[in-house]
């Protein structure tokens, strides 16, 4: 594992916290796992949650610790690259890191969110369901994944 992070429980199961400090634009983890189609992701149920969409019809099921990475409407990480989380602020030691589900979702997937915090949506949904101001940061951070700015575009 990377020895920056670590493995505890959280508000809602385990998680991936900071060991130490990690600085804004530090490389955190850089998810793995098997490739799979949306059919594949939906045949397995409530474990489809531990897949990372990457594409229109292609996904990642994560390995650990990439699975454990928990959603926020308020992150400290980002996904770039499609496949690398990354810090987007000053992350202190304990903290737990967290990304935007939202920011990697196309497919209608949703979920209730109880991340707790005070920006929190009440539900996780595709990007293109976020309210335009959100999209538009998000997009111009360059925190989207590739194919969901692709769609965007064109």
């Amino acid at each position: 594992m990377t020895p920056h992070i670590y493995v505890a429980d959280s508000n809602v199961g385990r998680g991936l916290f900071a060991r130490q400090q990690i600085s804004a634009g530090t490389a955190i983890l850089q998810f793995t796992g098997p490739r799979l189609t949306l059919n594949e992701v939906r045949a397995k149920g409530a474990a489809a949650a531990n897949a990372l969409q990457v594409g229109i019809d292609r996904y990642l099921y994560l390995d650990e610790p990439g699975r454990l990475v928990n959603h926020s409407c308020s992150p400290n990480a980002a996904v770039i690259n499609d496949t690398l989380l990354v810090a987007i602020r000053q992350i202190e030691p304990d903290d737990e890191i967290r990304f935007d589900y939202s920011t990697t979702i196309s497919d209608g997937w949703t979920m209730p969110c109880l991340c707790g915090s005070a920006e929190c949506r009440g539900l996780i949904v595709a990007f293109q369901l976020l309210p335009e101001p959100l999209r538009r940061r998000y997009a111009l951070l360059g925190h989207v994944q590739r194919f969901i700015r692709e769609q965007i575009e064109a």
